[in-house]
């Protein structure tokens, strides 16, 4: 597994953490950061070895950073703080009154750490002995798992540090940054976006030296307002001095690449997918073909997962890890044993039936990739649990029917429609002859199911995060070992 004990960053001395907050920052030509520091009961030196939002993720030496956040402010958790060993407190100016120990006011806790990430990066950068390589990955679908199976592959030559779940944010990335260790030598940032200029500022943070784009499709569209917004969004990432190369679905090659206002002369590009530099061919169900027309050379790899959804990410990884000189001996023996982060295609096999619980987050393309996968599978009967699609803006009606017509389409052979886009998706489904249940609550939802079910079926559970589906995968799974438990124990006493 890739180093992701978060175990801290170099070590400084909290005066050289001070020069760093308070150390103006270009960002880019005409952007300047500043940020005026106010430290309180700071008496002696002591040793910062990394930053957390989470009382639970602080280890000795953290910067605890405390903010107002949705449910309660971060420091009603300070003495568990202190108990995990934190050395400082970071919060906002006037808030440090509820603090005993060393403190560090700011007018914005926020961006102060992406300031202190960005000075970090910046003296990475500015140290010849360093070695560091540092990938970033965004992209409509995809970005965990990319980062995670990269991770995996690089981790043999390298040690790794990759963000913690989805840390892909504005608060996410400088905190992946803080928590590298001093001998982290390949750094995977995760940078997400639902508005435009957000992936801009992620890469003027991590200032990474691959930038990866996993896919463009329909996401974020209330902020990004279309499909070619989001594709602008998402390709800005390549717009960064420090890129050295910039791996992208192949079919972004040529016309659209061309419309783009950034300077990409510096970068050296990676297409993949059917036809471009590096391709994967799925040969059977469980082994497949890397080519690599860049180096001429093919190699065959084994693994369990073979869904197009996967396959795309992986291609990616095996893209950077190539680049950075993973042999294909190596990628073979990782990729025999991956596995995939919680919530993405995660099959529960369940007293003849399977759960798939693809439910960490939801949007038109993956929903569509879901359901082809689904579809693909033999044996019994394939059923999908669909909920909302959220932040699809003044369209989301349109494409949640559009997914209820794929499920007909792709030979699905009923669907449960959930939440609020449930009217929409039954409408679909039923306007392409397919059968569709629309429960109206979580009891009716698990009654319906588990009455329904036989061994042998597959279902999808897919919706965005928001629905939190898979709490009921979880109450379907409990009740169906109920019903099958009781069933045998019916057949015993007859």
């Amino acid at each position: 597994m890739p180093r992701t004990g978060w175990s801290g960053m170099k070590k400084r001395s909290i005066q050289e953490v001070l020069r760093l907050l308070s150390k103006p920052i270009e960002i880019r030509p005409g952007v300047t950061s500043r940020v005026e520091c106010q430290p309180l009961r700071i008496v002696d030196d002591f040793a910062v070895t990394g930053a957390a939002l989470d009382s639970r993720h602080i280890q000795s030496g953290f910067i605890f950073a405390a903010f107002q956040g949705e449910n309660c402010h971060g420091l009603d958790h300070v003495e568990s703080a202190w108990k995990s060993g934190a050395s400082v407190v970071l919060t906002e100016i006037g808030a440090g009154a509820r603090v005993k120990g060393p403190t560090l006011e700011v007018p914005n806790v926020k961006e102060a750490l992406v300031h202190l990430a960005t000075a970090v990066r910046n003296e990475d950068r500015s140290s010849a002995s360093s070695g560091l390589k540092t990938v970033a990955v965004t992209g409509s679908v995809g970005k965990t798992t990319t980062c995670h199976v990269g991770s995996l592959l690089c981790d043999s030559h390298f040690q790794v540090h990759s963000p913690r779940n989805s840390f892909n944010n504005l608060l996410g990335v400088p905190i992946t940054i803080l928590e590298a260790a001093e001998s982290t030598n390949c750094l995977w940032l995760e940078m997400g976006t639902n508005s435009h200029g957000e992936i801009a500022q992620l890469v003027d943070i991590g200032q990474p030296d691959i930038g990866v784009v996993t896919a463009v499709g329909a996401t974020h569209l209330e902020g990004l307002g279309s499909v070619e917004g989001v594709f602008r969004e998402k390709f800005s990432l390549f717009d960064v001095e420090s890129l050295q190369w910039g791996i992208a679905p192949v079919e972004f090659r040529d016309e659209r690449l061309e419309t783009l206002n950034g300077a990409h002369s510096g970068t050296d590009f990676i297409w993949t997918g059917p036809g471009g530099d590096l391709e994967i061919q799925n040969d059977s169900s469980h082994e497949i073909t890397v080519i690599d027309r860049r180096s001429d050379q093919k190699f065959p790899i084994e693994t369990s997962m073979t869904g197009y959804g996967f396959l795309r990410c992986l291609e990616s990884s095996i893209a950077v890890a190539l680049q950075l000189g993973i042999s294909a001996s190596d990628i073979q023996q990782v990729a025999s044993s991956l596995t995939l982060p919680p919530m993405r295609a995660e099959v529960h096999d369940v007293k003849g039936i399977q759960l798939i619980l693809d439910c960490y987050n939801a949007s038109p393309p993956s929903v569509r990739g879901a359901i082809g996968d689904l579809a693909q599978s033999v044996g019994g009967r394939r059923i999908a649990v669909l909920g909302t699609m959220e932040e699809l803006g003044p369209e989301e009606k349109r494409y949640h029917q559009e997914m209820g017509r794929a499920c007909v389409e792709e030979g699905l052979d009923f669907v449960v429609a959930w939440g609020r886009a449930a009217d929409w998706i039954t409408e679909g489904v039923t306007s392409a002859g397919g059968t569709c249940e629309s429960p109206s609550d979580l009891e009716s939802a698990l009654s319906f199911l588990s009455s329904e079910l036989k061994v042998g079926d597959r279902v999808l559970f897919k919706a965005s995060r928001k629905e939190k589906l898979e709490l009921m995968a979880q109450q379907l799974k409990a009740r169906w070992l109920t019903v099958t438990t009781e069933s045998r124990s019916g057949e015993a006493r007859q």
